[in-house]
């Protein structure tokens, strides 16, 4: 892809232009408490859609974590807890799905084409 050249322009905003803007920032402001409310109220329900689940390692259990991280590595899981994922999933003999997290493990990234 080849790269794009911009011209970029400055100037002054116009009277009109001004005004549309001072506009915008009032209607936003009066918006803006609704809107946050609005927010913590999705946050608090996704909350209580997700429970969290903690497991205690003693010190010297630290080869738990190496295994985990190897069958990550080796299964293309994107991090500790799809590994406990799967896991429970093959011990209770249930469906778990497996969310996506970022970039999976071992995947080539495509050559840079803006270089």
């Amino acid at each position: 892809m080849a790269r794009k050249i911009r011209n970029v322009i400055n100037r002054p905003a116009t009277a009109e232009e001004k005004g549309r803007h001072r506009s915008i920032r009032a209607q936003i402001k009066t918006e803006l408490p609704r809107i946050q409310a609005k927010g913590r109220e999705i946050l608090a329900e996704t909350a209580e859609a997700k429970r969290h689940l903690d497991t205690v390692f003693n010190s010297g259990e630290e080869y738990v974590f190496d295994a985990i991280d190897q069958f990550a590595a080796s299964n293309s899981l994107a991090n500790r807890g799809a590994v406990v994922r799967m896991a429970l999933s093959k011990l209770l003999g249930i469906e778990i799905a497996q969310p996506h997290h970022g970039w999976q493990p071992g995947r080539t990234r495509k050559a840079d084409s803006a270089s």
